[in-house]
């Protein structure tokens, strides 16, 4: 699990700020610890533990994934290049 902080995703419902720990491997693994949502009078803090959260949080974590991995730095050494 590698920990991650976004400061400003435009996603499918709205914008959102999050921060959490993630598993390139799997969506699935994707676990937030903060989220917000921008509203009309700035940043509103979600409780991410509350049932009626459920469900935003599940529409958009296959959006932070695919940022996340689209973020994600592969370490030239990983690669088998000859330059």
């Amino acid at each position: 699990m590698m920990g991650f902080s976004i400061s400003r995703l435009h996603s499918s419902v709205g914008i959102i700020k999050a921060t959490g720990q993630w598993d390139a491997d799997t969506v699935s693994g994707t676990k937030f610890t903060q989220l917000e949502q921008m509203s009309t009078d700035g940043w509103v803090a979600l409780d991410i533990h509350h049932p009626t959260n459920s469900q935003f949080i599940a529409s958009i974590k296959a959006e932070v994934y695919r940022h996340l991995l689209s973020q994600q730095v592969i370490p030239a050494s990983s690669l088998n290049i000859s330059i």
